[in-house]
């Protein structure tokens, strides 16, 4: 192969990386506060990873966090002292009934 072939090939491949690293950032919310919340990040839009949090400053007793897909329960998780965290991956497919949903709540 001639070298400026290879020279365009490397650069083909070094802009398709930087393109698709643009294209993978992650989102993330948190919501509750320091003592009793729960957060989700979603990773290269495939992923999502959840925690929920209840320390003992809370006046709550646990603190939960639940992803689910089309009515069924993918990862349910409660902190009753401490953290918990858990993932999940998303469906591909197009379409709500495929769409990944996050709820978190206080007991």
């Amino acid at each position: 192969m001639k070298k400026k072939t290879k020279q365009f090939i490397c650069s083909m491949l070094v802009v398709g990386t930087i393109g698709l690293g643009a294209s993978s950032t992650a989102d993330a919310a948190s919501f509750g506060n320091s003592a009793s919340g729960a957060s989700s990040q979603e990773s290269f839009q495939i992923r999502y990873n959840g925690a929920a949090w209840n320390y003992s400053k809370s006046p709550y007793n646990s603190t939960w966090f639940k992803y689910s897909r089309n009515g069924r329960t993918l990862l349910s998780k409660t902190a009753y002292n401490g953290k918990v965290t858990g993932s999940v991956w998303d469906d591909l497919r197009w379409g709500d009934k495929y769409t990944t949903k996050f709820n978190w709540g206080r007991n």
